[in-house]
């Protein structure tokens, strides 16, 4: 749920952000603006914008998308069953029907169904979704905080203590080091991958663009932004190479590192509160990225393609009735489209 790596990958992130949002007050702001004269509401409507509002091109960015988003669900949905399961030290259950996970599916879906398509009009601002993942981020950055210092004081003696055991491992080196010419480039072009990633993912468009209430949140953003993933970072090593330190020797997927360190020291409530903030923050994440791809299905695929008689022959209140049921099926079948793809596909291959 909270993915666990040691050494420079870890501070990827970190560099993304001091390359990419720097330029958030000239770029941003200039799509911001764009975005709200245009009446954006989504990655397909903004690219096909620059190509004279081309049907089949928004249309070919929704299906790309689809292709793309429908995976990422199927990861958070993962990360929620498998973190369920070890919290609660139970079995995962093959059958559907008697997996835990199944439930927790249908309720999101039907949760994120209601409350996502409360406003017709897809460029709206929905205070109520933006405030809930503010909450979700400080929780998650809270119960970190709170994990990172019963490792680094409570299992271990501080910072130094972590690092001179850590630097005993063959690989350490390795890992926190270049390696050479070819591994900086390497990590280079990471960085350059992961600093595109935050303006080309449709849930982070959303988020930023569409929901963008006032221009000096932009302002905001720039140094913010940064400072809670450095917070991050700081903690991130140490839980890392800790949990390294701890399950040395053991079969245990480091993912889990946040979940089992307490779990190992049987505290209960910090299990709990790691469990609880990874759980927040996928949920989240599903949430968005279905919302967002269920308004570009039935903006550029669905209504063009398949309504579009429908829809110049009924009323304007017909049409708002049938455009909110079009995005709430939307939404509660990409979830379960995921689920199936997590159930079928994820857990037999490696993704």
């Amino acid at each position: 749920m909270w993915r666990q790596q040691a050494g420079l990958t870890t501070f990827r992130f970190i560099l993304y952000s001091i390359i990419v949002i720097p330029a958030w007050i000239y770029i941003n702001t200039r799509i911001v603006r764009i975005s709200r004269v245009n009446k954006i509401s989504s990655l397909a409507d903004f690219i096909s914008l620059r190509y004279g509002n081309s049907r089949s091109f928004s249309a070919i960015i929704t299906v790309v998308c689809l292709l793309a988003i429908v995976p990422y669900i199927g990861l958070q949905i993962k990360a929620i069953s498998e973190t369920f399961h070890l919290v609660t030290e139970t079995a995962m259950s093959q059958n559907i029907l008697t997996d835990n996970a199944t439930f927790v599916v249908v309720l999101i879906a039907l949760f994120s169904s209601y409350y996502g398509t409360r406003y017709v009009d897809a460029s709206e601002k929905r205070l109520g979704i933006i405030s809930a993942i503010a909450l979700e981020s400080f929780l998650k950055l809270f119960f970190i905080i709170i994990l990172g210092v019963f490792v680094i004081y409570f299992v271990f003696d501080g910072f130094s203590d972590i690092y001179q055991k850590a630097s005993q491992f063959k690989d350490f080196k390795d890992k926190n080091t270049f390696n050479g010419i070819e591994g900086a480039l390497n990590w280079m072009i990471l960085c350059m991958i992961s600093g595109t990633a935050i303006c080309i993912l449709p849930r982070q468009f959303h988020t930023a663009i569409v929901e963008n209430r006032q221009e000096k949140h932009i302002k905001t953003a720039i140094w913010f932004f940064p400072l809670y993933l450095l917070i991050f970072t700081i903690f991130i090593f140490p839980i890392a190479w800790g949990g390294r330190l701890i399950f040395d020797g053991q079969k245990v997927n480091p993912e889990f590192y946040s979940i089992l360190i307490p779990q190992h020291f049987d505290n209960t409530l910090i299990t709990v509160f790691v469990f609880l903030g990874g759980l927040s923050s996928c949920i989240s994440m599903i949430i968005i990225s279905a919302i967002t791809l269920s308004i570009m299905l039935s903006n550029n695929l669905i209504i063009p393609y398949g309504l579009l008689g429908k829809f110049k022959s009924d009323n304007e209140i017909q049409n708002t009735r049938n455009i909110t049921n079009i995005r709430k099926f939307s939404i509660f079948a990409l979830i379960i489209m995921a689920f199936a793809f997590y159930k079928y596909f994820i857990l037999k291959t490696s993704l």
